[in-house]
């Protein structure tokens, strides 16, 4: 089991020999710690799942803006789906550009088969969240099931705190603390803990990355553009003999 919040603190001071007075901004560090990896890496274990209602009732024709979670980060990779009838539909990911010159008028209600994000911090001061479009506009209420990596809330005067951090590997944590907190006292010892040795975070943290999440007898595809790529790989228009793309 990983170490509570307060472990990882206090191991890390007695790593960098510093005084109890800075167990404060240990805290502080392993709070920093936890928001860079939630925002620099797609990890198995910062993703959580939320269903947002679209309807055709919302302004722009139906075509949102949606408000996302305040947590939202970014969507897991294909991993937005809705059902109609039982049938699982996806939605495939646009840019903001893209999205800008689709035709929105009445009559061109359908099934969701794209959508756009606005995680912009203007975005997030006029709606109060990120925000979701989705197009065609749907022509009936549907629940749409997002998958995303989130932006947890910091831990609560970690330090003191007996909080399990969201990130499993406690040696990584410590190493980190400890190397961040001899950066500032000038400990020469920062970057060997900081740096990318066998020892190092940046190579204990490689190693993790490597084996994270429970997907080692998943094969890997290439993915291609979902817009113009059909099953077999080759860009076909519909047809009663391929279908739809």
């Amino acid at each position: 089991m990983s170490d509570p919040a307060s472990v990882v603190c206090t191991r890390a001071l007695q790593i960098a020999k510093c005084t109890s007075g800075m167990l404060p901004q240990a805290g502080q560090i392993l709070n920093e710690v936890l928001t860079e990896l939630a925002q620099t890496y797609d990890l198995q274990t910062n993703i959580t799942t939320t269903t947002i209602t679209l309807t055709g009732n919302t302004p722009n024709n139906g075509v949102g803006p949606y408000n996302l979670p305040t947590d939202y980060l970014r969507a897991c990779s294909r991993d937005l789906t809705y059902y109609v009838s039982g049938v699982p539909r996806r939605l495939i990911q646009i840019t903001l550009a893209q999205f800008d010159i689709l035709i929105n008028t009445l009559g061109v209600s359908s099934y969701p088969g794209n959508y756009a994000t606005d995680i912009s911090q203007q975005a997030v001061l006029a709606n109060g969240n990120p925000v979701l479009y989705v197009y065609p506009p749907p022509l009936l209420v549907i629940p749409l099931q997002i998958r995303y990596f989130n932006l947890p809330l910091d831990i609560v005067t970690p330090e003191t705190s007996s909080s399990i951090p969201w990130f499993p590997n406690s040696t990584y944590l410590i190493r980190r603390v400890a190397g961040e907190l001899m950066a500032i006292t000038g400990d020469p010892r920062a970057d060997t803990y900081l740096g990318d040795g066998p020892q190092g975070c940046i190579g204990i943290l490689r190693r993790w990355l490597n084996l994270q999440g429970d997907r080692e007898d998943t094969a890997s595809t290439i993915q291609l553009d979902a817009r113009y790529f059909g099953a077999g790989g080759a860009a076909y228009e519909p047809s009663k003999i391929t279908g739809g793309v």
